[in-house]
């Protein structure tokens, strides 16, 4: 996924698209060990871009959650 980043901040993963404006922020809730995304994309709004991009995003931030041990 050499197209998209992924930040570690406190309690979150923050997950871009090199070269685009898409960010999506993924909140760890350690209590049900899961992530939670405090944007929304909604269809019939969201481009093909933007939801090929919340697929890569959450594929990347699972996998570095996982790889933090958050879940």
């Amino acid at each position: 996924m050499g197209d998209i980043a992924v930040e570690v901040l406190e309690n979150a993963l923050r997950v871009t698209r090199t070269g685009t404006s898409y960010v999506v922020t993924y909140q760890r809730n350690p209590q049900w060990r899961m992530l939670e995304s405090s944007e929304l994309l909604t269809a019939p709004d969201i481009s093909v871009s933007e939801a090929t991009f919340a697929a890569k995003a959450w594929k990347a931030a699972y996998s570095e959650a996982k790889a933090l041990g958050w879940i």
